[in-house]
């Protein structure tokens, strides 16, 4: 039976993949190959620690599986998504593995196939970022700290703090995960149950990790906690986050509440209040920091969350099976996937409805949409800029996506002089005397702002690429 289902959701997830697999490279991602995996010395991708983007271990781990990969041809054209959908298969592999020993077969068949289908795991599954290493190592470390919990191995404590180590390496903001772990192993907020030898470890390591690996760049790394960068509304940023978790997992959460509320479940007050505070972890620090985190950042709670989910909606299948015993389980599969196909038919509504001024990190983000081509954008400037009088120069929005533009134009061996943008603390003061010049931007409300920035004599469009539209300007 488990051998079928990995097969099934193995087969599931590979199609999903595939389809996405070969998408162009966006902002972050340009970022993370240019200007952190490809440093001469792979110690620089730690020690020149700069912006929250660097997700340092995650950078160390595809550095090498790159240099690994480049010795098989074939392996070299996939290697730079194929990490991250190595640690995505990990994930749902050990999920099933440690889990069908805690729930029931339906609770995790569940759980597993809205993972899989949502929205969220299709755009990290792929993404050259660190979201899926750290769904990965937090999923494992849930596992070590419910073995120490129950069976006091003092290895699953070292096995932890490694886990606990990589993590928060890879992201800083990930210790919440690890918080909430902690949260959620507490029988009650008495002083005795919070600072218990078989507790209070499990809030130790994950700080005392944070420290260890931050300590020898911690000048830096106050320089990058200082930044402010998020969404400006924690109201907006909360519907965005509990929206996507809320819609990508709601069979889960209607057998969640079925198992919750049955005559069987005597949770008490105290671990009730608890719960509800893991849940809660996202909100209140969308309320309380300003600009709110960017809402990926908390894709590390998915693993605990689900955890908690299925220990609640267990209890819920033997009243099921009792009720309907012979087609609960097809019926059961029947509603995930008519679920995971309603939000899948309406990925822009969606994320039209639930961003905020374009900023969209589960459902339809600009560079999961078929109009973002920053390859043609390229093509097209290398093209206008040739057969034109038009400067050997073009100018980068930051809202267009830069990096995506910087890099495909590497990949094509075009000069890096080519192109002209803002950098970080040093903004662009001319464009130069040529007498025109080509402005990559995303609409005509951009490029009034840089025509006004630069006091342009006029503009006009001259190639429309999608999410990228190229306007020929001239300067005098």
């Amino acid at each position: 039976m488990t051998f079928a289902v990995c097969a099934i959701f193995t087969a599931v997830t590979g199609n999903i993949i595939l389809g996405i697999f070969f998408r162009p490279l966006w902002f972050d991602e340009a970022l993370t190959l240019m200007d952190f995996v490809m440093r001469p010395d792979l110690l620089d991708i730690y020690r020149q620690y700069n912006i929250p983007n660097d997700h340092i271990v995650y950078n160390i781990l595809l550095r090498l599986w790159i240099e690994g990969c480049n010795a098989v041809p074939f392996l070299a054209k996939i290697s730079l998504r194929s990490f991250t959908v190595a640690t995505a298969f990990a994930s749902l592999a050990l999920l099933i593995f440690f889990w069908k020993r805690r729930f029931k077969p339906e609770t995790v068949f569940t759980a597993c196939l809205c993972l899989i289908l949502s929205l969220p795991f299709t755009i990290y599954a792929t993404a050259v970022r660190g979201y899926m290493l750290s769904f990965l190592l937090i999923l494992v470390a849930l596992e070590a700290a419910l073995l120490y919990k129950e069976k006091g191995r003092p290895a699953m404590l070292i096995l932890f703090f490694f886990l606990s180590f990589l993590a928060c390496g890879v992201i800083p903001t990930n210790i919440i995960a690890f918080a909430a772990i902690y949260l959620f192993l507490l029988p009650s907020l008495k002083p005795k149950e919070i600072f218990s030898d078989r507790t209070i470890l499990l809030a130790i390591i994950p700080v005392a990790s944070l420290l260890l690996f931050y300590i020898p760049i911690f000048g830096k790394f106050m320089k990058v906690l200082s930044l402010k960068e998020g969404w400006s509304g924690g109201i907006d940023a909360s519907i965005h986050f509990y929206s996507a978790f809320i819609i990508s997992f709601l069979p889960l959460i209607i057998l969640t509440v079925l198992g919750k509320f049955s005559a069987k479940d005597k949770s008490a007050p105290l671990k009730n209040m608890i719960t509800l505070l893991i849940f809660l972890i996202p909100l209140i620090i969308f309320m309380l920091k300003s600009p709110s985190p960017f809402p990926r950042a908390f894709f590390c709670l998915w693993p605990v969350w689900l955890f908690i989910l299925c220990s609640y909606a267990d209890s819920a299948i033997p009243l099921l099976r009792e009720k309907y015993p012979g087609p609960f389980l097809p019926s059961l599969l029947c509603v995930c996937l008519l679920w995971a196909a309603l939000p899948l038919n309406f990925p822009v509504q969606l994320s039209n409805a639930l961003s905020k001024g374009g900023q969209d990190d589960f459902f339809k983000p600009y560079f999961m949409r078929s109009d973002f081509r920053p390859i043609e954008t390229v093509k097209k400037c290398v093209e206008i800029s040739g057969s034109s009088k038009v400067g050997r120069r073009v100018f980068l929005d930051f809202a267009a996506d830069y990096p995506s533009i910087f890099f495909y134009g590497r990949v094509m061996g075009i000069n890096d002089s080519f192109w002209v943008f803002d950098k970080p603390g040093r903004r662009v003061e001319t464009l130069g005397d040529d007498e025109k010049i080509l402005v990559i931007t995303r609409d005509d409300e951009g490029m009034v702002s840089i025509s006004k920035r630069f006091n342009m004599k006029s503009f006009e469009l001259v190639e429309d690429c999608g999410f990228q539209k190229i306007y020929e300007a001239k300067l005098r």
